[in-house]
């Protein structure tokens, strides 16, 4: 019970964070609920795609190339588990009329990256136990929301900007696989018997660490910007009173 509440507490607490930074028009309980839900069937698709993926190329720590790490990184796992996310979030919250500012495709994405993480650490935590609970807790499981920000905010400019709504819709998902690739990719190399040679496994999960760094830096600049965007609206309609 305990390693089970170690898993499900960080995504809970990353809701919580996000829902309290929606502080002008809060989004109905039942659609982040459903979007909680979704983000955790989301995790089927990835599992297939990672599964195919590893009965047609095998264990990929017998590789020592490094493309390939690059290639299962970026394609196999960054594609895998961002496009399932990235489709729950356009096909259930994106049409709904409570999304009406671009801060609630922050709010979505959040949900539904958090209903994807929780599954996956649970699954996690409870085959390897409290260290991987407690690395997870400050690392993996924050990467993900960190990387449904940085999709989440560009959902919203494509939401209220339809002639550019295709291209936000892919730089947010480009920059989601980019970041989550680029973190596995670095923890992926650090079983690569040939890249260890001349790096350390601690300068590689420097490297892991860095891109998550990155990823984070972006996700407060984002959350920044549309809760600006929020505030602006929110006195804009305050001035102009009931029609």
């Amino acid at each position: 019970m305990l390693l089970l509440a170690l898993a499900i507490a960080p995504g809970l607490a990353i809701i919580l964070y996000i829902y309290r930074k929606d502080r002008y028009d809060k989004e109905p309980l039942k659609y982040l609920v459903v979007s909680f839900v979704l983000g955790m069937l989301s995790i089927i698709p990835a599992y297939i795609i990672e599964t195919l993926a590893g009965k047609i190329f095998g264990d990929i720590s017998s590789y020592s190339s490094i493309a390939f790490n690059a290639f299962f990184a970026f394609i196999i796992v960054g594609c895998g588990e961002e496009g399932s996310k990235f489709a729950m979030v356009r096909l259930y919250a994106y049409p709904k009329k409570v999304f009406d500012e671009p801060f609630d495709g922050i709010i979505y994405s959040v949900m539904v990256a958090m209903g994807f993480a929780t599954v996956e650490n649970i699954g996690y935590v409870t085959s390897h136990g409290m260290g991987t609970a407690v690395i997870r807790m400050f690392l993996s499981v924050p990467a993900h929301g960190a990387f449904g920000i940085i999709m989440g905010y560009y959902i919203g400019l494509a939401k209220f900007n339809k002639e550019k709504s295709v291209y936000y819709f892919i730089k947010g998902l480009v920059l989601s696989i980019f970041f989550h690739g680029a973190f596995d990719f670095f923890l992926f190399l650090q079983d690569n018997i040939q890249v260890q040679q001349y790096l350390s496994e601690g300068l590689l999960f420097l490297g892991a660490i860095a891109s998550y760094y990155f990823a984070v830096r972006l996700s407060i600049r984002s959350i920044r910007l549309h809760r600006e965007v929020s505030r602006l609206d929110h006195e804009r309609r305050n001035e102009e009173g009931p029609l």
